[in-house]
């Protein structure tokens, strides 16, 4: 049974990556998420579900699950829209309880299975960088298609493979990276997931890795040097990306132009907030006419669709699972392992500030389990 969820953790990113706004499950999707959901079912059947182990996190669990339901079934605005958002975050909370209830050993090897999994697709940027965009100009030159938006992917050569966005392959490469960096069978797979995530050339996956790296290096058990050169190192690498950003004829291919969107995107969710401060609009509800599907803040989102009691709920049961993976770093014969996961999770959330990964589940699942290898729970600790 663990062979199985080692490989379901591993063909998951592939297998929901085309998922985009507007059409959010494929056929091959569905069918992933449908033999996902037959497969918990038989590992509880067969191995049963430890509820004391959640002894932490189980307020925070419970009313996240509540608000969850009334959100997606209970706010006439959404008239369920989409009442299968309710199931994105139901697979996410059950892969994040079916991966907390492991043994270490077993923990080891799903986090193993998560950096694989990240190297195959940084194999797979690579190869779109160097052959994929010339492979697609040429199909597009023989059978005289001209699509402005797949000719702007090309000009720009940014690679984004399997995912429909540059943005998406950077903020799942900068969420494993740190994993694979303190991963001991992890080290091989840095060097091509680092590059993978330069030729994305994504300034909110970069920027989220610097500042959690930063922090690692300056309050971790390094050389002085290392508390001066890495932070000064990342600094340059964002800073040089930035530089290639801005040299684009397109204004609308501008980091300032991203921005500005975003400021629009953070205003427009705040009126919804204003207008349904409480119970929010409904689970998958969330579009702003002429601009986007997503708020590009986990926060303002969350509180947008599920209201002020959602959000409190989602984010105590966060921070509650966060902090127990902390209180148990210390002495973990893991610590490495999990410094790693912990910055990981770290990376999502703060990317997620200016992004809309968490709402995608081909990235979202991936963090659910990392979230669940972080949790310890204290019965494990005192065995």
């Amino acid at each position: 049974m663990f062979s199985i969820l080692g490989l379901l953790i591993f063909l998951l990113p592939f297998c929901l990556s085309s998922a985009t706004a507007s059409e959010p499950y494929s056929l091959s999707s569905f069918f992933f998420l449908v033999v996902f959901l037959a497969f918990a079912v038989l590992w509880i059947l067969s191995r049963g579900f430890p509820v004391k182990k959640f002894r932490p996190v189980k307020y925070p669990l419970l009313l996240t699950l509540l608000f969850l339901v009334i959100a997606a079934t209970c706010c006439p605005a959404a008239q369920l829209k989409n009442p299968e958002e309710i199931g994105k975050y139901f697979i996410g909370l059950l892969l994040f309880m079916i991966t907390a209830s492991l043994s270490r050993g077993e923990k080891d090897q799903l986090a193993s299975a998560v950096v694989l999994s990240a190297f195959c697709i940084s194999l797979l940027s690579a190869f779109q960088y160097f052959f994929g965009f010339d492979l697609l100009a040429d199909y597009l030159k023989e059978t005289n298609l001209h699509d402005p938006y797949v000719m702007e992917k090309i000009v720009q050569r940014r690679v984004f493979f399997p995912f429909p966005e540059p943005a998406i392959l950077g903020g799942y490469l900068a969420m494993v990276l740190p994993l694979a960096f303190n991963l001991k069978r992890g080290k091989l797979f840095v060097i091509p997931l680092a590059f993978a995530l330069l030729l994305t050339r994504s300034l909110g996956a970069l920027f989220s890795l610097a500042i959690v790296f930063t922090v690692l290096f300056i309050f971790g058990d390094h050389a002085p040097k290392k508390k001066v050169l890495i932070p000064l190192m990342l600094g340059a690498i964002v800073g040089f990306v930035f530089y290639i950003r801005m040299n684009n004829p397109e204004f609308h291919l501008l980091p300032a132009f991203s921005l500005g969107e975003r400021l629009e995107y953070w205003r427009g969710a705040w009126k919804i907030i204003q207008t349904h401060l409480w119970i929010g609009t409904g689970l998958g509800s969330f579009d702003l006419p002429g601009r986007s599907y997503y708020a590009h803040n986990i926060f303002l989102q969350i509180w947008a669709e599920a209201g002020i009691a959602g959000v409190f709920s989602f984010f105590w049961l966060i921070a509650s699972i966060l902090k127990n993976g902390w209180k148990n770093l210390q002495g973990s014969p893991e610590k490495k392992r999990q410094v790693g996961l912990f910055a990981g999770a770290c990376v999502f959330l703060i990317h997620n500030l200016v992004d809309f990964t968490f709402f995608l589940p081909a990235v979202s699942l991936i963090w659910w389990v990392m979230m669940g290898l972080i949790f310890s729970p204290e019965e494990q600790k005192e065995k």
